[in-house]
């Protein structure tokens, strides 16, 4: 049995004693965490029992009255031990019939999951009754977010505006991002979403009819849209999420006032923790596109990402890039959009999810770099600006941190890294540490960014003219799907080696044609002042004798700090991994999956 189950504790809640447990896939490693009744585990025992009529499961735990209040919770603390003994002799033996207990961890958990998340609520009150109001947190004009304890746990309510024709739709996606959260390390726990529905009359119940969302008292609330948004009512869509500690726009306000920035080590766990988290989403196809200082809490050394896929989002945007903001409601509002989001071609462009995230990450860690407030980062869709923001990180933190933010603030989307380069830059903290403590090494000459889609003579001619002037470059050649003319890709490196220092070079060879990899790795030894190279080459055959003279070549490039490789092959990267020597410098992604 590939599952290991882990009782994480209990929960007393009203008149519902609910016990956490995590499953863990020993395979894939993906956690999830569950609040289960007693009653549904002993209903699971008893179907497989049944199930499994010749085979004695383990003993699962009697059921004890409970009776005082001390007496109480040690009887439930008893049970919780029981039930973890339990499981952990029912996945080391399963019955032969297994089916129920497969079905539950693979697709059980997640109708739990579902049934936590979804609440029948018909007013307010039946929230409120529970809840004790500390503080608001956020207003805006499309919604709130309110600070409450419950049983001297921290949670936060979120209340969401949206459009009645649109709410269903952007109901059902806020919940399929949360129902795909498995690690809660990472995520703060939303514990329940959900409409305020009218009660039912006697015909609906009898009819089982399903209620449609209350509309709001405020249904002039988008009327400053556009005309295709003005007609139609509010509806609210209500969140309850896990709160324990400050979010980062708080912590930068107290440091601020204490006049006590982020030590090195600090800011590098919120980079790795908030890109570790940010890649976890991308894996399962949930893209935030708007990752706020406010959207990252902070307790001690643990940092979570939480509003995951906020569903007013879209709106929020809308309103804002529309300029209609309201003066009193700015302050709230306030989001650093990507370049190519505020440029009046923004509603036609296809928007990669993945640079906007990294654009948005860059904001919140230039935030927590500088403690800057709101208003100290006018100017961020500056490149001039930029640039000055990363100089005073580098002098402060060294030359990695300024590297990542500079990479995910890049003007240019295409030239902005991907949320997993980041990752790895970030994680290389023997190597920061190396550079600022040891060599201070600081590369003060200005980079140049030159893009390559097409190779022919007249470009060559041109490229010539370019790197004359500047000698010191960033290449990005994305030859996707295209014949290849393998004397003009030599010349071209071949070129890029005589005349110019290339720092950095990616290249797209995805489903090339004609392509001679052999000749290709020796046109890379060209590039002798190379530091990061990253090449795509998925859809590309590669022979036994190529493999070994890329390895040959790649093992004498001793200038390379960074290779990433994505591509087809499994033995070329089962021959990289146990014969290079660049050692923790690789990352391999075999057709995109890191390996």
């Amino acid at each position: 049995m590939q599952y290991e189950i882990k009782i994480m504790g209990y929960e007393n809640i009203t008149d519902n004693v609910l016990y956490r447990i995590r499953i863990i896939d020993l395979f894939t490693l993906d956690q999830r965490e569950i609040r289960v009744r007693y009653s549904l585990l002993l209903d699971l025992h008893n179907a497989m029992q049944e199930y499994n009529m010749n085979y004695q499961l383990p003993q699962f735990p009697k059921k004890e009255y409970l009776k005082t209040l001390f007496g109480e919770n040690k009887v439930i603390k008893q049970r919780e031990q029981k039930i973890g003994e339990y499981f952990q002799q029912l996945l080391k033996s399963p019955p032969p019939n297994h089916k129920l207990l497969l079905d539950f961890l693979r697709e059980g958990v997640d109708t739990i999951r579902q049934q936590e998340l979804l609440k029948e609520v018909n007013s307010k009150t039946d929230i409120l009754k529970y809840l004790k109001q500390e503080k608001v947190l956020k207003k805006a004009q499309f919604g709130k977010t309110t600070l409450y304890s419950i049983n001297g746990k921290k949670i936060i309510l979120h209340k969401f505006y949206v459009m009645q024709h649109q709410s269903d739709s952007l109901f059902s996606q806020y919940m399929k991002a949360h129902l795909n959260i498995l690690d809660f390390s990472l995520f703060t726990q939303v514990n329940s979403i959900f409409y305020i529905r009218p009660k039912s009359n006697f015909v609906d119940s009898m009819l089982g009819s399903v209620k449609q969302p209350k509309v709001s008292k405020k249904p002039n609330i988008f009327i400053n849209f556009q005309p295709q948004y003005v007609r139609g009512e509010a509806v609210k869509i209500f969140s309850i999420e896990e709160y324990e500690g400050q979010n980062l726009d708080e912590v930068i306000r107290d440091r601020k006032n204490k006049n006590k920035p982020f030590n090195l080590d600090e800011l590098l766990n919120i980079i790795q923790r908030i890109l570790q988290a940010i890649i976890q989403l991308h894996k399962r196809n949930i893209f935030p596109n708007r990752i706020l200082a406010t959207s990252i809490i902070i307790n001690n050394d643990i940092v979570k990402l939480a509003s995951i896929q906020e569903p007013n989002a879209k709106y929020k945007e809308k309103y804002l890039l529309e300029g209609h903001a309201l003066s009193s409601e700015q302050e709230f509002d306030i989001v650093y959009y990507p370049p190519e989001k505020i440029s009046q071609q923004f509603q036609q462009q296809q928007l990669n999810g993945r640079l906007i995230d990294s654009w948005h990450f860059g904001v919140c860690i230039l935030k927590a770099a500088l403690l800057c407030t709101n208003k100290e980062l006018d100017g961020i869709h500056s490149c001039y600006q930029v640039d000055k923001f990363a100089n005073q990180v580098q002098m402060l933190y060294g030359d990695v941190i300024a590297e990542i933010i500079m990479l995910s603030l890049k003007q240019q989307a295409h030239q902005r890294a991907d949320i997993r380069e980041l990752y790895f830059l970030a994680n290389q903290t023997a190597i920061i540490k190396f550079q600022s403590t040891i060599l201070n090494q600081q590369e003060k000459t200005q980079i140049t960014y030159l893009t390559i889609n097409e190779i022919t003579q007249e470009k060559l001619q041109s490229i010539q003219q370019f790197i004359q002037k500047s000698t010191i470059l960033s290449v990005k050649i994305n030859l996707y799907n295209q014949q290849i003319d393998q004397q003009e890709l030599d010349k071209l490196l071949q070129l890029l080696g005589n005349f110019a220092e290339v720092k950095y070079i990616t290249m797209i060879l995805n489903k090339t044609q004609n392509l001679h990899f052999g000749n290709f790795c020796i046109g890379l030894q060209k590039l002798k002042q190379l530091k990061h190279l990253s090449l795509d080459l998925k859809g590309i055959n590669i022979e036994k004798e190529e493999i070994d003279q890329a390895l040959k070549i790649f093992n004498q490039m001793d200038s390379i700090e960074r290779f990433i490789l994505d591509c087809s092959s499994m033995d070329f990267i089962n021959s990289l991994k146990s014969e290079l020597k660049l050692e923790s410098k690789i990352v391999l992604y075999f057709e995109s999956q890191l390996i």
